[in-house]
């Protein structure tokens, strides 16, 4: 009787510890496979204009278990952190050139994280355009699921979500960088 009680005081402090704190995102790491594949045209170099967020996305904080993700973002917003990201690709594969009339922006569409007891989950989806002197050469909405193994335990969960979090970010530049009429527009239309 006495180890139950113990231990359900240990558990509602480690709550009262964990449920109150803000967390900043991590910082974005590029990924090797997104490098390899950008590498693949790197004569083709593009520009990276804002990112915004839609009414309703969750932009400077995200719920992890009673705390707080803070949006690791130049501005403190969710876009400004996957713009920065998209920038942190394309220099690492050397394709980012901010003079280029070929120019990426966005706008984050979906902006969800769950740390739940068996399996965590992210979703994020965002609208990309690319436009090449003005005129709009790509107008798409992307979304990605990330998901990982969870736990019942606080101490365990919260940090994972927060990791993880970056890894949906990574999964949706991937996805944008590998997406067929991507490539084919900002391959065969060399920004300047």
């Amino acid at each position: 009787m006495h180890i139950h009680l113990r231990m359900a005081g240990l558990l509602l402090l480690l709550g009262l510890v964990t449920g109150c704190a803000s967390i900043a995102a991590p910082t974005y790491q590029p990924s090797v496979d997104t490098t390899q594949v950008l590498l693949e045209h790197r004569e083709a170099r593009l520009a990276v204009g804002p990112f915004v967020a839609s009414v309703g996305v969750p932009n400077t904080g995200l719920s992890v278990r009673g705390n707080q993700l803070s949006a690791g973002g130049s501005d403190g917003t969710f876009s400004d952190y996957l713009r920065n990201a998209l920038i942190t690709e394309l220099k690492t594969a050397g394709r980012f050139d901010q003079q280029s009339q070929m120019r990426i922006e966005g706008v984050l569409a979906n902006n969800a994280l769950d740390a739940g007891a068996a399996t965590g989950s992210a979703t994020v989806a965002a609208h990309f355009v690319v436009t090449k002197a003005s005129v709009n050469i790509y107008d798409k909405t992307l979304t990605v699921t990330h998901t990982w193994d969870s736990s019942f335990m606080g101490a365990i969960a919260i940090p994972s979500a927060v990791q993880n979090y970056a890894g949906a970010i990574q999964k949706l530049v991937f996805k944008l960088v590998t997406d067929p009429d991507f490539v084919r527009v900002t391959t065969t239309t060399k920004g300047v």
